[in-house]
């Protein structure tokens, strides 16, 4: 019994393992089957490509090129019977612009007679050539259909310069849409009486800068009836532009008196045109107006008028704006503060300027970079160094604040104008670890400083990391390079700074540097140099007339009288022009001192150079 049931259990286990056999073969078969079809497409694509490569290419014909062909195979008859063109040119202007100019081309061409054309036809025609290329941004062929159409003696008329002005200036074509009106006004029927149209035409003369024709645009506009707010905010623009402070006033009470609307934006442009005009009192005047015609100024209006009076230094005035400005409940922005701050620096009023930076701590202003640096500036500019620090460190300590390289530039030199070259290095070395370059304005003040502690070898370095910088020196910088070579007695580098590193760092040179370094060799009675600077001098520029004085005087003063001949005799090779008082001043300095050799000379000099002797 229990073999049989031994025997039983096998067999359904073998029936088991048939059933799955046969599904691991079923889906294995399914497997392969896949796999050679997806090498099959592969194949085949691989094939397709290679043919492709083999073939010779063919060139495509674009749409232009089957308009062109559709056009040029047009018969000749068609395209000038106006019947057949103009319902094919106005269904392809619907879809097809390019197609449209196509035949039109082509009957020009073929013979079209435009003078010929009904004049329903030529109207519905050109409407429709002249609207589309606007459409697609092709003014220069609108204006060439315009033209065709003046030619033609049949001018335009109303409806199309309506239609081509409003669509133009919705596409900022703005000169395009004036030419077009150029082209129109020469029609002597035309009478425009659709206040948009002028408006358009003002709003182009503005944003063209062609200001001369914004009056007239204006008249015509107010020939239809009242202008609208944006027509006289565009003339308000205008007057601005031409700093006509008095036409903006007019505006604003014609606005007034027509019941318009005035903006904010159109009373701070008029008041900002009477600030930049000096007209202070206009503007305040201006601005009591719009506070007794309900209006609510802005901040910007505020701002407005205290930077005109703190830019003409009336900081009580621009302070008690400020004041009323609270008390109308317009609160200060950073752009107020920074004003009174400026305001107050520039007119050396730094204890001022130290309480609005309080008030502003106070009432929890969100400080920026301007306003600290401004700040830095103010005490920079008083001499308080270590306090320009404070402010700084404050700075430097705020996330949200960091300082730039205009506040950097300030602290560097106020540093060394302050004899501490090594603080500046230091900031030297922040400001690059901040990620700021610094520029030739940072490079001088360091030089500068050099100059000041005379340290020569420092200069130097500074120099090469101002050109390893890529950082151009100017003439500013090779003027504090000669300070400093002078200062150390270190004439063969100063000179051969003059001969050939200002050439090869592509600089302009100017003639006040040989100036300069003659003087400098003067000084030091160094007479030869001299003479072997203005000769460079002489090599490089025509010396004028007030270096020769200056440099003759000096000669005369320090009793270098050999010095100052070898001066004139170069200048009078090279004819530059000396001037007669300096000549006698010269020789009568040699007769007191009784040198007859140094007399004769000078007479030459003064004979080659036409002066009396």
């Amino acid at each position: 019994m229990a073999s049989a049931d031994s025997f039983a259990v096998i067999l359904e286990a073998l029936h088991l393992l048939r059933i799955e056999l046969f599904f691991i073969l079923a889906f294995s078969g399914l497997w392969w089957i896949g796999h050679l079809l997806r090498r099959q497409t592969a194949a085949a694509a691989g094939q397709r490509k290679l043919r492709e490569k083999k073939a010779p290419l063919e060139p495509r014909r674009t749409s232009a090129n089957a308009q062109a062909v559709s056009a040029s195979s047009t018969n000749p008859g068609k395209l000038r019977d106006i019947s057949w063109l103009l319902p094919q040119i106005n269904n392809a202007c619907r879809s097809q612009a390019q197609r449209a100019f196509e035949l039109y081309r082509a009957a020009v061409k073929a013979g079209l007679r435009i003078e010929n054309i009904p004049c329903d036809e030529c109207r519905q025609l050109f409407m429709a050539l002249v609207t589309s290329a606007i459409r697609v941004g092709q003014i220069d062929d609108a204006i060439s259909y315009v033209q065709d159409l003046c030619r033609a003696g049949s001018g335009v008329d109303e409806a199309l310069l309506s239609s081509a002005t409003k669509l133009s200036t919705s596409k900022q074509l703005f000169a395009g849409c004036l030419k077009i009106y150029d082209l129109a006004k020469e029609n002597p029927d035309l009478d425009i009486k659709d206040k948009t149209v002028w408006s358009c035409f003002l709003f182009c003369a503005v944003e063209t800068k062609t200001f001369n024709r914004c009056k007239f645009f204006f008249d015509g506009l107010c020939a239809c009836g009242v202008p609208s707010s944006k027509d006289f905010g565009n003339m308000v623009r205008f007057a601005s532009s031409t700093n006509n402070w008095r036409l903006g006033l007019q505006l604003v009470q014609d606005m007034q008196k027509a019941n318009v609307e005035i903006d904010s934006v159109i009373y701070n442009t008029v008041l900002a045109t009477c600030v930049i005009a000096d007209q202070l009192d206009t503007a305040r005047s201006l601005l009591d107006d719009i506070s007794s015609a309900g209006s609510v100024p802005d901040v910007v209006t505020y701002n407005t008028i205290a930077k005109g009076y703190a830019k003409a230094g009336q900081m009580d005035k621009c302070f008690e704006l400020v004041k009323l400005m609270r008390s109308r409940c317009v609160n200060p922005s950073q752009v107020t503060y920074g004003i009174l701050l400026d305001g107050f620096i520039n007119n050396n009023e730094i204890d001022r300027a130290v309480e609005i930076w309080q008030i502003m701590k106070d009432e929890g202003c969100q400080m920026n970079t301007v306003l600290f640096t401004t700040l830095i500036k103010g005490f920079a500019r008083a001499g308080q160094v270590d306090r320009a620090h404070e402010i700084y460190e404050q700075m430097h300590s705020e996330k949200s604040v960091q300082p730039d390289i205009i506040t950097f530039s300030i602290l560097i030199k106020a540093n060394c104008d302050a004899g501490r070259l090594e603080n500046s290095i230091q900031l030297l070395a922040t400001m690059k670890e901040l990620g700021l370059k610094p520029d030739e304005v940072v490079f001088n003040s360091l030089l500068g400083g050099c100059v000041k502690d005379g340290k020569v070898d420092l200069a130097r370095d500074m120099y090469q990391q101002m050109i390893a910088s890529r950082v151009r020196p100017s003439v500013a910088t090779f003027s504090i390079l000669i300070r400093i070579y002078a200062q150390c007695k270190m004439w063969d580098e100063a000179v051969t700074l003059l001969k050939h590193e200002i050439a090869d760092q592509r600089v302009q040179t100017e003639p006040r540097l040989y100036s300069q370094l003659a003087q400098c060799c003067l000084r030091d009675r160094q007479g030869r140099r001299a003479v072997e600077v203005y000769g460079l001098l002489i090599a490089t520029a025509m010396p004028s007339a007030a270096t020769n004085s200056t440099l003759l005087g000096m000669c005369a003063k320090l009793n270098m009288l050999d010095t100052g001949v070898d001066i004139m005799e170069l200048a009078a090779q090279a004819n530059s022009r000396v001037d007669a008082r300096d000549a006698a001043m010269m020789l009568e300095a040699a007769l007191k001192k009784r040198k007859p050799q140094v007399v004769q000379s000078l007479k030459d000099a003064m004979v080659k150079l036409h002066l009396p002797v």
